[in-house]
């Protein structure tokens, strides 16, 4: 087979920009990252070196050795060839583990990291999004700790404030990987091109390859103005059957795009309280990998 297996990959942070980063080196002339498995199925995290733990909560990704290895088919003349997942950081132990076995320990490694209080709320919202969480922001923190195992089909996104406690995660991949690039999101965003070359350097790729920054990824910033009307949309039903025996695929579409608007509202401003409490949960954490990457985050956490 005429491929080559993964020599990078993004591991996470999840919501700390990694669909942005995605795509912009998906436009990069001599990178390759895989868009769709072998049936069609569209994929950007295939998840496969967490697949034994999250399999079962989620349902997309790419369990099996053979069909991970088809994503690269067509990789061999490309100089990088990598994939993102953003969950190989939380599940930090285990997706090592997997990768050293499956690609080596010369794999370069690229974390991006958000303001933990931030990248918290952010994924809270995302999950709001579906069916998955029907609780406020503060009732899941509370919630938030045996959660996963009470629920054994809830997605490992819930766990918002578990998420931000990176110095473990990214110290391990530090002492386990030799290539480690850490991109933080407030950089990433304030000077998007200057921090693409940096990768493009990381990787070793033609660092001026032009990129179209005006598409923005997976962005957030509305949410269901209620429970009812999100269910309405979300779930199948009555509606949702009828709507399918009256309008074609397209029309549904720009239907439901219309009135998702409508139903949506701009994502309310998380509680002052609660940011507050975040950032003493984090205080300790924050400055142990402000340490270990010689970087000031103070302000991640200062009042």
């Amino acid at each position: 087979m005429n491929l080559k297996l993964p020599n990078f990959l993004i591991v996470g942070a999840a919501k700390s920009g990694t669909s942005s980063l995605h795509n912009y080196l998906n436009q990069h002339n001599d990178i390759f990252l895989p868009s769709y498995t072998e049936n069609g199925l569209k994929v950007k995290e295939p998840r496969f070196f967490i697949k034994d733990l999250v399999k079962k909560r989620i349902h997309s990704g790419v369990w099996d050795w053979n069909e991970y290895k088809n994503l690269f088919k067509s990789s061999s003349d490309f100089k990088a060839v990598g994939e993102s997942t953003v969950l190989y950081l939380y599940y930090y132990e285990h997706a090592i583990n997997n990768i050293k076995k499956y690609l080596g320990s010369d794999v370069k490694i690229i974390i991006m990291l958000r303001n933990p209080v931030d990248r918290a709320y952010s994924a809270y919202v995302h999950v709001s999004r579906g069916l998955k969480e029907s609780f406020s922001f503060e009732e899941a923190l509370m919630l938030e700790k045996d959660r996963l195992e009470r629920d054994q089909q809830l997605t490992p996104m819930v766990m918002y404030q578990d998420m931000g406690l990176y110095y473990k995660m990214v110290n391990y991949y530090k002492n386990e990987f030799e290539n480690i690039h850490i991109i933080f999101h407030d950089d990433f965003k304030d000077n998007t091109e200057f921090e693409l070359k940096k990768t493009f350097d990381f990787l070793e790729v033609y660092p001026n390859q032009k990129i179209d920054f005006s598409v923005k990824h997976n962005v957030g910033g509305l949410q269901w103005k209620n429970d009812f009307v999100k269910k309405i949309f979300m779930r199948d039903n009555l509606i949702r059957r009828t709507s399918k025996s009256l309008f074609n695929s397209n029309s549904r579409k720009n239907i439901r795009k219309n009135l998702e608007n409508f139903s949506k509202k701009k994502v309310d401003d998380m509680n002052l309280e609660t940011r507050a409490k975040l950032k003493q949960f984090y205080k300790d954490d924050v400055m142990k990998l402000g340490n270990l990457l010689k970087k000031d985050l103070s302000k991640w956490i200062e009042n």
